[in-house]
């Protein structure tokens, strides 16, 4: 029976999030190693795909957790914590005793204060072990930041091919048939072609008619017998790293030229697309006035630049102060991360006034904090368990929570950062967004997965934040240029010199 091990290292960094991502922040999501690996957290997400994968082999292989460390999307990771995730793969590796194969969960976009290629530094810790000999294949979310030398040290690559993000461990189980294909005698020969584009989230829902056929596309390719692997990666725009932009990928079993056609194809098609991924967006005040004038409730209001989603900060006052300047007869729900606000309610006590100023504190570059009046009306630990976009039996914690009162505003506070596309974050502590006139999510696109079947009306703002769709807002210094849409470009061939392609 063939020993594979099973290593999840997952977070989404925003570049431009001042908060440094922890190891407490990782510890909160479940940071384990060895046989915990599988016991806690062996039936959620890709660990859940990698396991039910491996275990439905023609000749069955058996899984062995080797390290687990989750935290939501959030600012870079400091350089103490990249240092030991490191020497951590190194560590558990070799406990694990003889290993026949590698599956290796990341999100693909984990940069640190000092290295914007955090990913690919993993991998060649785990390859530095292992030798090469030993099989690698990794899963990483669509919106990842590929670069050479990630697939310089995996044998195979695997994307998942929804957004919203509802196929985490479906991608495990297509790793895991990977795998297997190479204990077969597949040989990867892969193809990677680099499109000098970045593109909104809120234009990138796979479902829609736009990217739907792209992604019926990688279905196809998929399911050919000369295919391992095929991919359409988006990015997470708000890395400022060289070479940021999309790219599509193509893996076949020994034939390079193959390869190479079908990414030319799959960025052909992407790149044709680009100038209809746009979207209609409102200020704050102007959304506030079109969820007033819908006939129906609730109207959800995307706040996708301060998506926690997306790795903002979770914390602008910006729709917050639209809100409370204006009469809400059926009410707004609204939710931001403040730990020293929810200290201040604590004190205060539930029924007690609560006079604070709220937000601008973690990112205190696009947003700064408002005074606002009113009264505490809860206290509780929010926590729930997340099955939808972005996560399959994951357990999420964002510490304590003051459900506070503000004119007609509901404003629920927490201590940490969670999912901010899930109804789940309010109805944990007892609020149903569907009572509400108005509900703010902190997400560019995935919360339609849930709350479009619900949703009288959505309203997509452009609001100031880390995670801004106004990409020429950005402060970016080390991104290669040109590159769309903050340039003109007609031919992506042409666009970059072919070493950075």
């Amino acid at each position: 029976m063939k020993r594979i091990g099973v290593i999840q290292i997952w977070q989404e960094s925003n570049c431009f999030n001042p908060v440094l991502t922890t190891l407490e922040d990782f510890k909160r999501f479940g940071l384990v190693a060895g046989k915990d690996v599988l016991e806690q957290f062996g039936d959620s997400d890709e660990l859940g795909g990698f396991v039910s994968g491996v275990g439905s082999w023609r000749e069955v292989g058996e899984s062995v957790g080797v390290l687990r460390a989750v935290t939501w999307p959030g600012g870079p990771v400091a350089k103490d914590v990249l240092d030991w995730f490191i020497r951590a793969v190194r560590e558990e590796l070799r406990k694990a005793g003889p290993l026949d194969g590698l599956l290796f969960s990341l999100h693909g976009a984990l940069i640190s204060e000092n290295e914007a290629n955090a990913d690919a530094s993993l991998l060649e810790a785990a390859r530095e072990v292992l030798g090469r000999k030993i099989p690698i294949v990794a899963t990483v979310d669509l919106h990842a930041f590929i670069t050479p030398e990630m697939l310089r040290n995996v044998d195979a690559l695997v994307a998942y091919h929804t957004s919203p993000h509802i196929d985490r461990r479906e991608t495990g189980r297509r790793a895991a048939r990977a795998l297997e294909r190479l204990f077969d005698g597949a040989r990867p020969a892969c193809a990677a072609v680099r499109l000098p584009m970045i593109s909104i989230a809120e234009a990138q829902n796979s479902f829609g008619p736009l990217l739907k056929p792209v992604f019926k596309r990688l279905r196809e390719l998929e399911a050919r017998k000369e295919i391992l692997s095929a991919a359409v990666l988006m990015t997470q725009p708000w890395l400022d790293a060289p070479r940021l932009g999309w790219t599509t990928l193509v893996i076949s079993d020994g034939d390079a030229s193959l390869a190479r056609s079908l990414a030319d194809e799959l960025a052909d098609a992407c790149w044709s697309r680009r100038e209809r991924m746009r979207v209609e967006f409102c200020g704050a005040e102007e959304a506030v006035t079109r969820a007033l004038a819908a006939r129906r409730k609730p109207v959800v209001i995307a706040d996708g630049a301060d998506a926690t989603n997306s790795g903002a900060g979770g914390d602008s006052t910006h729709l917050l102060r639209a809100m409370i300047g204006r009469d809400i007869p059926e009410g707004a729900l609204a939710i931001m991360v403040d730990p020293q606000a929810v200290a201040q309610a604590k004190a205060a006590g539930a029924g007690a006034e609560f006079k604070f100023a709220v937000g601008g504190k973690r990112d205190n570059i696009f947003s700064k904090p408002l005074d606002v009046a009113g009264h505490v009306v809860s206290l509780q630990p929010a926590r729930y368990v997340l099955s939808g976009h972005l996560g399959d039996q994951l357990p999420v914690k964002m510490g304590l929570s003051a459900t506070v009162r503000i004119r007609d505003v509901t404003l629920l506070l927490v201590e940490f950062p969670g999912p901010g596309s899930s109804p789940q974050m309010y109805r944990c502590v007892g609020l149903e967004p569907k009572e509400f006139k108005m509900v703010v999510v902190k997400s560019p696109a995935g919360f339609r997965a849930e709350y479009e079947p619900f949703a009288a009306e959505i309203i997509l703002t452009d609001c100031p934040g880390c995670a801004s769709p106004r990409f020429s807002d950005m402060p970016y210094k080390k991104i290669t240029r040109p590159l769309w849409p903050l340039d003109k470009i007609e031919d992506w061939r042409n666009a970059w010199p072919p070493e950075e392609r």
